[in-house]
């Protein structure tokens, strides 16, 4: 898939949703070190979220925010149409994402040099 660049970029959550009230919200959130995570919740329009997808990280938010663009336009061609409701599961993206969060922080290495080390 290739990535999408929009000369002008919206960085609000993308709501799409299809005839049969099938929903998908797509969140581009930020990391703590400068890279960004996409996150897609997907499921019944009155419903929590069946399923979450998480994408990334990413370098920039343009490449985030290409990314959820190729994503859609995939989703355009299945019949899915932008909606202007506003996002029903942020919090379960917002806890997706803490989740990375806290996952590449317990997993990160100390790769700081010490002399004393190689003796």
């Amino acid at each position: 898939m290739k990535l999408e660049y929009d000369t002008n970029p919206d960085f609000s959550t993308l709501v799409l949703e299809n005839k049969r009230r099938w929903r998908i919200e797509m969140y581009l959130k930020p990391n703590e070190d400068e890279t960004y995570t996409l996150v897609a919740m997907s499921g019944i329009a009155s419903q929590p979220a069946e399923l979450s997808k998480l994408q990334g990280p990413y370098q920039t938010k343009e490449q985030g925010l290409a990314a959820r663009s190729a994503i859609a336009k995939q989703l355009y061609a299945k019949g899915f149409e932008t909606v202007k409701h506003h996002s029903i599961w942020q919090i379960q993206a917002q806890k997706a994402i803490q989740t990375v969060r806290k996952n590449r922080t317990a997993n990160q290495g100390n790769y700081d040099f010490h002399p004393d080390d190689v003796l």
